[in-house]
């Protein structure tokens, strides 16, 4: 498609952590839980700014 190809851009809410995978799954789900309860919230604000700003930036 070369220079005919539409500009495009993903952006990824980091909302779901990565964690180690150490103890039982049961225990990693507690963490990951943990983890979403403390950040989620500003995440998903962060990346809806970022989202904003990258169309902005386009128009």
């Amino acid at each position: 498609m070369g220079d005919k190809a539409p500009r495009w851009l993903a952006i990824r809410n980091v909302s779901d952590p990565q964690i180690k995978a150490e103890g039982t799954l049961q225990q990693q789900e507690q963490l990951a839980a943990q983890i979403y309860k403390g950040f989620g919230r500003w995440s998903t604000v962060c990346s809806a700014i970022t989202c904003w700003a990258s169309i902005a930036a386009e128009t």
